[in-house]
């Protein structure tokens, strides 16, 4: 009966429990900091799993959903407002009953302060923040930040530059700007500024920084300094020393100067106090590299220093003459003295300034870079010194050369004159046979080129038999264009050369006819050189002028 009863419809069933949801009281925090939030629930079936949720979106870390309290971490976002999250703690049995209950969290934003800063340009040879006289300085405060920006735009939204100490110098500038630019005062002590960036942020939140800086006197200022460029040359020609210096210091001039080297090899230094000056390339085996120092002190003491670097190159063996030039070209005379102003002319470079310079090793003698020697009648070396010759040696191009003589009646006196004329290499003209003319000494009275060098041939000159006449370059080679006066040759081993009318040319032949006025005859003209005047030209083969032959020595 009991049974039965209680398997009857009327029995009263056990209810699901309830899960009892407590989340705990509403919280107030501040953006971008961690919050732990707890929570608990009940419920008689057991069992409890918990979960938090929040609207708007947050993300919980939750180290145990099963535990006896409902523990998460939560990191609150960047905010500009306050912000209300609703969060939800939803706890769930173990039949799968579920309660909730929820709290508010507000959310306060929090406006770091914005850093300002100040970047100031360095100057160089001045120590940092250390500015001369009349000098441009631009200070940026553009790196100026705010760590927590409200959007993406700039995170600074006001600059503002004020003067807080010093001699005024903020007169006319802008101050509103992430840079500001003012000049340096002249001043005749030195005195310190200070300067204040302020900076707002997107919320207005303000901060400054201070900068000091020092302006120096007139007198403090150091000048300005330049040198030359790098230069390469032989040893024995001259190097340029160049310096340029200038100051803004009204007071600074005049400069003193001092070029120094403390090369082993001790170069010779023209004038050292000088800012425009030379150096003797000294004598060196390799190309070696010499460094000059310029000190210069303005009428202040202030000084500066610059190093010019030279290279030099070792003398190298040569075929050619030099120029015979020594003088120094100005803007309206030729001079002695070093020009510094026209640095590398011919006087400074070439083999004759090195010989000049004591640099150059002759076999025989010579002004400057020329090296003659002598030879009598049988071709021999003969004393330096010795009142009769017959021939030169030129030791630099190898070339042996008749040596005129001014006895009138000589088969090699300077006074004779020839007409051109030659059987070979005549531009297809042989050019003007010149007979019966009494302008020369030879006995057929033939006075040719061709019959004066077949002269001399048959004479045997100086035991040699392959004389001829000279090319232009070989002709050339004997002009001493250094000389003031005419004739423009070495005249202490050719003295006598011919004379001529004041402003007459003193032409000698070369063997090289010319293409110019060449017609169906041939060439009608050939080079010669004037050692009155050091020009070369082209004159016509019936022309009369002189010879000085030439044969090969080495």
């Amino acid at each position: 009966m009991c049974a039965v009863a209680a398997c009857g419809g009327d029995a009263v069933r056990p209810k699901t429990p309830n899960v009892l949801v407590n989340a705990g009281q509403n919280i107030e925090v501040n953006e971008q900091v961690t919050v732990t939030v707890d929570g608990i629930a009940t419920s008689t079936a057991g069992g409890i799993t918990y979960a938090w949720t929040a609207t708007p979106t947050l993300t919980f870390e939750q180290s145990d959903a099963s535990a006896t309290v409902a523990t998460s971490f939560v990191v609150i976002p960047s905010v500009t407002q306050v912000t209300d999250y609703i969060l939800t703690l939803t706890a769930t049995d173990s039949n799968g009953t579920t309660g909730t209950d929820h709290i508010t969290m507000r959310v306060n934003p929090v406006n770091v302060l914005p850093i300002a800063l100040i970047l100031a340009p360095s100057i160089d040879l001045y120590e940092i923040d250390t500015y001369p006289i009349l000098t441009t300085v631009m200070l940026d405060g553009s790196t100026s930040n705010d760590s927590d920006p409200q959007n993406s735009t700039a995170s600074i939204s006001a600059y503002l530059w004020q003067q807080i100490a010093g001699p005024d110098v903020l007169t006319g500038p802008t101050l509103t700007e992430a840079s500001l630019s003012f000049q340096t005062p002249l001043l005749a002590q030195p005195a310190d500024i200070t300067i204040r960036l302020q900076v707002t942020d997107q919320e207005g939140a303000i901060s400054s920084v201070d900068k000091t800086l020092r302006l120096l006197s007139e007198s403090d200022t150091i000048p300005e300094l330049s040198i030359g460029p790098v230069q390469t040359v032989f040893s024995g020609e001259l190097l340029l020393l160049s310096g340029q210096a200038s100051s803004i210091a009204s007071g600074a001039q005049p400069f003193s100067v001092l070029w120094t080297s403390d090369s082993l090899l001790a170069p010779i230094i023209g004038d050292p106090n000088s800012m425009k000056t030379y150096s003797i390339a000294p004598l060196v085996l390799q190309q070696t590299e010499i460094i000059y120092q310029l000190l210069i002190t303005d009428n202040y003491g202030n000084q500066r220093t610059k190093m010019q670097t030279m290279l030099v190159e070792p003398q190298t063996q040569t075929t050619l003459n030099d120029t015979g030039v020594s003088l120094n070209g100005s803007n309206n005379e030729n001079l002695t003295t070093y020009q510094g102003e026209f640095a590398g002319q011919d006087a400074h470079n070439g083999y004759d300034r090195m010989a000049s310079s004591g640099f150059s090793d002759k076999a025989g003698r010579g002004e400057l870079g020329f090296d003659f020697t002598r030879l009598n009648q049988n071709g021999d070396e003969v004393d330096q010194d010795t009142p009769d010759w017959s021939c030169v040696r030129d030791n630099i191009t190898g070339l042996i050369w008749e040596n005129k003589t001014d006895i009138a009646d000589d088969l090699h006196a300077a006074e004779q004159l020839f007409t051109w004329y030659s059987f070979v290499d005549n531009g297809g003209f042989a050019g003007h046979f010149n007979a019966g003319s009494s302008a020369c000494n030879l006995a057929s009275g033939n006075c040719n080129t061709q019959a004066f060098v077949d002269a001399a041939n048959a004479q045997g000159l100086c035991g040699f038999f392959d004389w001829r006449l000279p090319s232009h370059d070989e002709l050339l080679s004997l002009v001493h264009f250094g000389k003031l006066q005419p004739p423009l040759i070495e005249s202490e081993y050719f003295p006598h050369m011919g004379t001529t009318a004041p402003d007459a040319a003193l032409w000698y032949w070369t063997y090289m006819p010319n293409v110019d006025g060449v017609n169906e005859s041939g060439s009608q003209s050939s080079w010669a050189l004037d050692f009155d005047t050091g020009v070369d030209n082209f004159i016509n083969k019936s022309t009369q002028a002189r010879i000085k032959l030439v044969r090969a020595g080495r």
